[in-house]
């Protein structure tokens, strides 16, 4: 994920304990009754601000429906009183839209703090697109950061900017804005810009400086202004603090690594640390750098596993050779770092490199090791399944029929097959026995609902079940049975209306 100048929440994870209950009957109305109510309950907690903060948890969990039903919800949301939920709601309406994108109108009519935060978020998305960028820098009222942001997504995709206008932020007061603004400013060719604002960081305090070469390295690296790569070479050579000069360093050697080698043999100096060594190891791995002679033994990779395995998978890549044993074989030291690497790095692999990586991932809940806590495989081959539910949902699919049932793996597999929407895992759910209330059981149901055929009656009851706290599925998911069982009750449209003005 992007970092920007400010990093958009994380979603909460889908995970939670297992309960079972006991043989269902069929309801009676007071019955269904009841669990309407609870089902709407759900609704209302959703849209009104709670103490514990679990309406923004519910309100997570919606938006991944992504039903069109679900707009009259996010726009009453859009005149909450917390900026968070505006940002919900916002972000919601776009999602179930993704070719329109982010409403520029709507954000000119939200809080600015939730403007802010779903720009940023709805950028690392793709669902805020050129049409509505230019639309939203014509506003006058839009914030200096949220300009200057936009402007930097414009420039990196070819879209012609306000050259003046960045002119005039290279000379605001706010020495981040100004730094900003000079980088993009020189990648669209002002060679002077550099340094008047090299000029003006010399007269600042030692922690401003600081803090505006780290903004300024990130965005060097993050929309590739190779114009910089001087300027960036230059100011590490002045750079004291050891976090500032990994970072430009790691941001140089994307670049340019013949430029960025120096500085990392500087930073690795004559008698590194292990922690040292791992990190410059991370440095290379993660710039796509193949590991020489040289570097390997300055990493000292014939006396350490990890590293080893790390200068392995870098050179493995860089060749095009051995990449999936390589990395396999990274990926089971269960380094934390390591791992998160290969996830992304599987995200820009060939299709098929990329299915041996997640399906490997998801292989690894059967094959624990020493080097990996059960709790982080869960987690990973939840990521994994998600995204190749995206990538190729046959053999995602596949892979959820041919897991036991009731087992860890069906449950961890189901969990990332309702991170996305596939109408094909739906049907892979759909012979996995229901008979009770298992959280395997809850969470095909949950599945198949989604896309909204095929329920029985006793299938859309155990929906209003799981809604009320039946098979523990906590409160993300509640949220969820409790929209699908309104919906395919048909209480929803009277369920909004109880909602709606709540705010």
């Amino acid at each position: 994920m992007r970092i920007r100048f400010q990093m958009p929440d994380r979603a909460v994870a889908l995970l939670g304990a297992i309960v079972a209950l006991g043989a269902m009957t069929l309801a009676s109305t007071a019955v269904m009754a009841d669990l309407t109510d609870s089902a709407k309950r759900h609704l209302v907690r959703s849209a009104q601000a709670q103490r514990d903060g679990s309406h923004l948890i519910r309100l997570t969990s919606l938006r991944v429906l992504r039903d069109p039903e679900m707009r009259p919800l996010f726009y009453d949301l859009l005149q909450h009183k917390e900026w968070q939920v505006q940002v919900h709601a916002l972000l919601g309406l776009a999602e179930i839209d993704s070719d329109t994108g982010l409403d520029p109108l709507l954000l000119t009519q939200v809080d600015p703090l939730a403007r802010e935060q779903a720009l940023s978020t709805a950028i690392d998305l793709n669902l805020l697109h050129a049409e509505a960028m230019q639309k939203l820098l014509e506003w006058n009222r839009l914030e200096t950061a949220n300009r200057l942001l936009l402007m930097a997504e414009l420039q990196e995709a070819g879209e012609p900017i306000d050259v003046e206008r960045l002119r005039e932020l290279a000379d605001d007061n706010d020495l981040l804005i100004a730094g900003v603004a000079s980088l993009l400013l020189a990648n669209g060719g002002d060679e002077s810009a550099l340094s008047t604002i090299s000029s003006r960081l010399k007269k600042a305090t030692q922690t401003e400086r600081e803090q505006v070469l780290q903004r300024m390295f990130d965005v060097v690296r993050i929309y590739e202004i190779n114009a910089a790569t001087p300027w960036l070479n230059d100011t590490l050579r002045r750079v004291d603090d050891d976090d500032l000069a990994y970072w430009g360093t790691f941001s140089l050697m994307t670049m340019n690594p013949e430029l960025g080698r120096p500085h990392w043999n500087r930073i690795l100096g004559d008698d590194p640390t292990y922690h040292q060594r791992v990190r410059a190891g991370l440095q290379l791995l993660e710039a796509g750098i193949p590991v020489d002679s040289t570097a390997r033994k300055q990493l000292g990779a014939d006396e350490d596993e990890l590293i080893q395995r790390m200068a392995a998978a870098s050179n493995a890549i860089a060749a095009d050779r051995n990449v999936i044993e390589t990395m396999e074989a990274l990926i089971d030291t269960g380094h934390p770092q390591c791992i998160e690497w290969a996830l992304r790095h599987a995200q820009d692999m060939p299709g098929e490199q990329s299915r041996s990586i997640y399906v490997y991932f998801i292989n690894r809940l059967e094959a624990p090791t020493r080097n990996a806590r059960e709790l982080d495989v869960r987690a990973q081959a939840i990521s994994a399944m998600s995204n190749l539910s995206i990538l190729d949902a046959d053999v995602a699919s596949q892979l959820l029929l041919d897991s036991d049932d009731d087992s860890m793996k069906q449950q961890t597999l189901l969990i990332g097959a309702l991170q996305g929407h596939s109408p094909k895992l739906a049907e892979a759910a759909r012979p996995i026995r229901r008979i009770g209330s298992s959280r395997p059981d809850s969470l095909a149901l949950l599945l198949l609902a989604r896309e909204g055929s095929g329920l029985k009656d006793q299938d859309i009851q155990q929906l209003g079940r799981i809604a009320a706290g039946g098979s523990m599925l906590g409160e993300m998911l509640q949220a969820q049975a409790a929209w699908l069982y309104l919906k395919h009750t048909g209480e929803l449209d009277e369920a909004l209306i109880e909602v709606s003005g709540l705010n």
